[in-house]
């Protein structure tokens, strides 16, 4: 009587492993696929408010009509 009771625990906790790791699984595989979905959300948004964003203009320090210290164009190697 003893032996099968401990066998009939043994295949209780043995499902109950199981059942644990099948839950476990499924749960990391959820979890990648909420992983990306994010990730593709966050660059479709970036791509959006960098698409919409207006091109700023050079900030001088001179205002019009005034001389300026510094070129008011970044140089480049030519222009050195």
């Amino acid at each position: 009587m003893d032996q099968e009771r401990l066998a009939r625990w043994d295949l209780l906790v043995d499902d109950a492993i199981r059942e644990a790791e099948r839950r476990l699984a499924d749960e990391n595989e959820r979890a990648q696929k909420r992983a990306v979905q994010l990730a593709r959300e966050q660059a479709y948004h970036r791509l959006a408010v960098a698409i919409d964003r207006p091109q700023r203009p050079k900030k001088s320090a001179a205002g019009p009509g005034q001389l300026s210290f510094f070129p008011t164009v970044d140089p480049n190697l030519f222009d050195i």
